[in-house]
């Protein structure tokens, strides 16, 4: 299918959910150049961007709202783990009245925060879940500490 009109927002949430890079994705439906992937070559970010912003109009709202109506909190999405567990990947652990949301490599944690309200931890997830190209997307959150991040 080729056309550069926006995908419904049922379709968005589809690739989303797929994981699938988005901007591989749009370059494929518009039936554009995949050599444009390549965002080392000069020109080829925006290239992608701009088939990524052709195809993708949900907003925040739009991705929290499909994914409450699927019944699934930010917390349910793959990769993250709720449990401790030694394999590589994202955890979302809850301690007592906190939550921690890290990064784990080679058994450690890299890069972690730490919440003391549920709601800030799953703004976290949520823009852990939106893609690089959808990134005007993702809000700021506050740890536990008071500080605001938008990622880890």
């Amino acid at each position: 299918m080729s056309t550069s009109a926006p995908l419904s927002i049922a379709e968005q949430m589809r690739v989303l959910q797929s994981k699938a890079d988005v901007a591989t994705w749009a370059l494929e439906h518009l039936c554009l150049p995949s050599e444009w992937r390549d965002t080392n070559e000069p020109g080829n970010t925006e290239r992608c961007q701009d088939a990524v912003n052709r195809l993708f109009t949900l907003t925040r709202a739009d991705i929290e709202s499909s994914l409450a109506a699927q019944g699934i909190n930010p917390e349910d999405l793959p990769p993250i783990r709720t449990e401790t567990g030694s394999r590589d990947g994202s955890y979302f652990i809850a301690e007592g009245k906190d939550w921690e949301f890290y990064y784990q490599e080679r058994g450690h944690p890299w890069a972690r925060a730490v919440f003391d309200d549920l709601t800030e931890a799953r703004k976290l997830l949520l823009n852990d879940f939106i893609p690089i190209w959808l990134e005007h997307l993702r809000v700021p959150c506050r740890t536990k500490t008071g500080k605001i991040i938008t990622e880890l």
